[in-house]
């Protein structure tokens, strides 16, 4: 870790990003007993070596230790400062949407906000989250206002803010997932019309991400 922290701290020099000042060691050991978490190690190494927030990513800049994007509608801001929720775990491992109230089998709704810090915001409603409890612990994902998507391959916080700096495998672009249908009888033509609407309207949710950040 040592290395990669003296890379990522070499390429931030070199591209001009402006750094915070690194947070105590003291402070950040007072976040987390006051929260009752210990952070992933590779955020936590950054933020007390290198520095607590700095530009992108995300595209308007990593927020310090317990700040939130002023994007933020303020009930939001608040609930991401007190953070109540950030030592249950965070259920999922797979994308879900839940606009159409599509199901998973991972967790609900009001799981979402579990166990995970915001660090910041593409704009247009789009906010990363680092995971801090369940099977995805110290991976970095993508929140919107109609579901939640993991990095692919999956990435630490480290790896995502050095592959941000090389502009190497793209942290916006996303795998596609599909299901597999389960075996239906041929339907009838006016059916098969519907249920080909049906499949494109899922496919474009699926890839909601993709579409919107290309304007397609």
């Amino acid at each position: 870790m040592k290395d990669q922290l003296e890379r990522i701290r070499q390429k931030i020099r070199a591209k001009g990003w402006h750094l915070k000042p690194p947070m105590p060691e003291s402070a950040v050991a007072a976040f987390e007993s006051a929260h009752g978490i210990a952070l992933p190690a590779a955020y936590r190494a950054f933020i007390i070596e290198i520095g607590n927030g700095c530009e992108g990513p995300p595209e308007h800049g990593l927020v310090p230790l317990g700040a939130v994007p002023p994007e933020n509608p303020a009930p939001k801001a608040e609930y991401w400062v007190k953070l109540p929720d950030i030592t249950k775990p965070f259920p999922f491992t797979k994308p879900w949407i839940w606009e159409e109230d599509e199901l998973s089998a991972e967790g609900r709704e009001a799981d979402v906000t579990c166990g995970s810090l915001c660090l910041g915001t593409d704009g247009d409603g789009l906010f990363w989250h680092l995971i801090v409890t369940g099977p995805e612990r110290g991976n970095i994902w993508q929140f919107t206002g109609v579901g939640i998507q993991p990095l692919a391959p999956q990435r630490d916080f480290l790896q995502w803010m050095e592959d941000a700096l090389d502009r190497k495998n793209p942290f916006r672009e996303f795998p596609v997932y599909t299901k597999q249908p389960p075996p239906a009888a041929t339907p009838k033509p006016a059916s098969a019309f519907l249920a080909w609407l049906v499949r494109e309207k899922k496919r474009f949710l699926k890839n909601y991400w993709h579409i919107r950040r290309r304007g397609w």
